[in-house]
């Protein structure tokens, strides 16, 4: 079998395109976190400047006298919000699992991509991913941990040095290591995840040593592939980042081009999101694939 990045890459633009229709259930569940994290301090501003002049000067600078001010007045209340954050962030995260192990059924089978069939790929898969997902958590912990050791250590080792240049070096060499570890363990994730859908299996702890094996034989492939749709996502960002420069905030309907803009920002996200997917879901089977020889008898 012949391997072809081209090939798969193509093979995954069309999954994607073919079920375009479950971005907007994404988008759905990204709109309505989002709308619970800023009813809080949408309610505290209607309060405090809803009949105050102090609205009209706030869309042409930020008065930073007027937000000590609502600061000191709202304290409790802000100080409740960190709270609601991190319990939106963990239901987000869990159901965007959910909708992870829908998006690998279907694209493991790619003629059943009705939103039954997506719904019922979440339920079967979301324990499995969801483990998965805990110990990723785990990892990721470990590794910041290692991050900050490193760079408390760096510091501590040149703080009676003149040095700099060397201790710039090696924090721009922990941050490169940084950047490599989590791109590492998003893989291993990922295509533990994917290896327990399309094999149909159920331990997880399992799973982790053959998947372990499938990327060190086939890194280069994964990587490569995994690289080009990052700079993909990247090149995206930087699109839009060059074109919000542009935008001016005044007069205030501006801002309404600013919001749509920045919504088109989150659907290409969650495109890019599904392209990884449908990518990890193509390479992963056809690396696993046997292959079969055909032999021509003569008669």
């Amino acid at each position: 079998m012949i391997y072809s990045i081209k090939n798969n890459l193509n093979n995954g633009s069309r999954l994607v395109f073919h079920n375009t229709k479950f971005v907007f259930l994404m988008w759905f569940l990204n709109a309505a976190s989002s709308i619970v994290l800023t009813v809080p301090i949408y309610n505290l501003l209607l309060v405090n400047i809803s009949n105050s002049n102090i609205s009209d000067r706030l869309t042409e600078n930020f008065d930073y006298f007027w937000f000590l001010q609502f600061r000191n007045l709202y304290e409790i209340q802000l100080d409740q919000i960190p709270i609601t954050i991190y319990a939106v962030v963990v239901i987000y995260t869990i159901i965007q699992t959910f909708f992870l192990a829908g998006l690998v059924a279907v694209f493991n089978t790619p003629s059943k991509n009705h939103l039954v069939d997506f719904f019922y790929g979440g339920v079967k898969y979301f324990f499995r991913f969801f483990k998965v997902l805990f110990y990723s958590v785990i990892l990721f912990v470990i590794i910041f941990f290692i991050y900050d050791q490193l760079g408390n250590y760096i510091t501590n080792l040149y703080k009676d040095s003149e040095n700099e240049m060397m201790e710039f070096i090696l924090k721009s060499l922990r941050y490169v290591l940084l950047i490599f570890l989590i791109g590492c363990v998003t893989m291993i994730s990922d295509y533990t995840k994917v290896s327990l859908a399309v094999n149909d299996r159920l331990k997880v702890h399992k799973e982790i040593y053959p998947v372990l094996l499938f990327l060190k034989n086939n890194f280069s492939k994964v990587f490569s592939l995994f690289l080009i749709v990052a700079i993909v996502g990247a090149i995206g960002v930087l699109i839009y980042n060059i074109i919000g420069k542009f935008i001016p905030r005044m007069p205030a309907y501006f801002l309404v081009l600013s919001f749509v803009l920045q919504q088109l920002l989150i659907i290409f996200r969650l495109l890019i999101r599904m392209f990884f997917c449908s990518t990890e879901v193509i390479i992963y089977k056809d690396l696993i694939a046997e292959e079969v020889s055909a032999e021509v008898i003569q008669n």
